[in-house]
């Protein structure tokens, strides 16, 4: 968790939950907001499974800049940055950032969550409640990633269109609504958990909606 991580001013950079010392980050997540980039130095809010991730970056670099005038909403990227400390606190600045597709931003969340156990299986020294608690961070990132066999559930075009509904009548004034909150509304009306989550994954594959936080839905 690079935003909550100890500063380690020795080398310029973080101490993690997972006890490493990291002082470069490669991170795949979703981008929902672009700031106006009217100071030198702004920030871009980056969300995956397991949260959200604060990254600096400097508007005169040009190639980075570019790229958000240019792109649309919301969208995958893959992020290089080097954490940088100051007064005790760190912040990941973006070097590079390039648009992915889902199925990359899918095969980093697998990459990562194996890098991270195979890294607890060799940390005799970490707590078994924090390797718990990474294991759970790394069960909720993979529980997103869409596999070739999604079972069974395939709902037909009339509860999608009464998903869709939904949604717009219970989501607030950005669009957004929380997932436990659309089951719990589409459940008294008969439709089933199973039956919204693959509506849900329905839709987000053919860009009607996104996750901008693990537990919101947020239609375009």
């Amino acid at each position: 968790d690079l935003n909550s991580g100890k500063t380690d001013a020795h080398n310029n950079g973080i101490l993690a939950l997972s006890g490493r010392n990291i002082s470069k980050c490669l991170f795949c997540g979703a981008l929902t907001e672009i700031p106006d980039m009217a100071k030198p130095v702004m920030s871009l809010s980056l969300y995956d499974p397991t949260g959200m991730l604060v990254v600096g970056f400097h508007t005169g670099n040009s190639e980075i800049s570019a790229f958000l005038n240019e792109t649309s909403l919301p969208v995958f990227v893959l992020c290089t940055g080097a954490i940088r400390c100051n007064a005790g606190n760190c912040l990941p600045m973006a070097e590079s950032i390039v648009p992915v597709s889902r199925a990359v931003r899918d095969t980093f969340v697998v990459a990562a969550a194996a890098d991270l156990i195979e890294h607890l299986e060799h940390s005799p020294d970490t707590s078994p409640d924090l390797k718990k608690r990474l294991c759970g961070m790394a069960e909720k990132a993979l529980a997103t990633v869409i596999t070739e066999n999604q079972g069974p559930v395939t709902p037909d075009d009339a509860v999608i269109e009464q998903v869709n509904k939904v949604i717009r009548e219970i989501s607030d004034d950005k669009n957004t609504v929380s997932v436990d909150v659309l089951i719990a509304a589409l459940g008294e009306q008969g439709v089933s958990r199973e039956i919204t989550l693959a509506v849900l994954k329905t839709m987000i594959n053919d860009g009607d909606c996104y996750q901008p936080k693990p537990d919101i839905i947020r239609l375009l």
